[in-house]
């Protein structure tokens, strides 16, 4: 195994700037916290991933910390935590690939380009005080946050966001999916493919676009304000939304709103 950690220089809520290209994120939101802690860590002790993490680097100004994992080379793929999907440097690779050679779990060739390493997925382990913000760049990293995230910005390709509650959320997507439980105060969320849902809005301002993805919310009474919800080929369900302006759309997909 190989392992990080960063430690904030200062005490109270912090704004994170996360860059993982590949792998997973786990960030938990503590009452009890009062300094930002974050792990890199992968089960790897040597080669491409355990390269990648100790050469990791953090910068922090102010109450502002940054921390960057550098990518792994073009020719090594990493075996994603999430059942039978590989993650690789060059997309996303779900089910069964011909020409895989598999040992014990892992890939040691595949489709006939000679010799593709496979390593252990990088973590971004993160404990943040209440109050911080987050913001998460990535090509194919997965993000899961627990607890109550002041400010969350997610940027990947194929990668998913969960999280459990924010005030403001900014999320951009090529096919991963962005599930939110709760939103309080604005939500904006691109995708090409993923789906995107937010179980209890009760912002001010809310504007969800997919093209090939499904939207589903539901509005509280506290929500007011303008709610845009935009698909090409997707299914749209708001409901709960009577009071809003709501403008919603889908070219061949349904739409209901109540």
């Amino acid at each position: 195994m190989t392992e990080r950690t960063f430690v904030s220089q200062s005490a109270g809520p912090v704004v994170l700037g996360l860059d993982l290209p590949m792998g997973n994120v786990h960030v938990q939101v503590l009452d009890n916290l009062t300094t930002a802690r974050v792990v890199v860590r992968t089960d790897d002790s040597s080669g491409p991933a355990a390269d990648a993490v100790n050469r990791a680097r953090s910068n922090q100004n102010g109450q502002a910390l940054a921390i960057e994992v550098p990518a792994i080379p073009a020719n090594v793929m990493m075996q994603s935590a999430r059942g039978n999907r590989v993650t690789q440097t060059m997309g996303t690779v779900y089910g069964s690939v011909t020409g895989l050679t598999v040992v014990n779990g892992r890939i040691i060739t595949g489709g006939g380009t000679g010799v593709m390493e496979t390593v252990s997925p990088i973590e971004a382990i993160v404990s943040l005080p209440t109050g911080s913000s987050l913001a998460v760049v990535s090509t194919s990293a997965d993000a899961c946050a627990y607890g109550e995230v002041d400010s969350l910005e997610f940027r990947s390709l194929s990668g998913d966001l969960r999280a459990d509650s924010v005030r403001t959320l900014a999320a951009r997507t090529t096919s991963g999916d962005v599930s939110v439980g709760r939103v309080s105060k604005a939500v904006t969320v691109h995708s090409v493919s993923g789906d995107i849902r937010i179980v209890q809005y009760d912002g001010q301002r809310a504007e969800l676009n997919t093209t090939s993805g499904d939207v589903t919310t539901q509005a509280t009474d506290a929500a007011r304000g303008a709610l845009t919800a935009h698909s090409v080929s997707g299914d749209i369900h708001l409901s709960r939304t009577g009071h809003l302006r709501v403008s919603a759309n889908s070219l061949s997909g349904r739409v209901r709103t109540h």
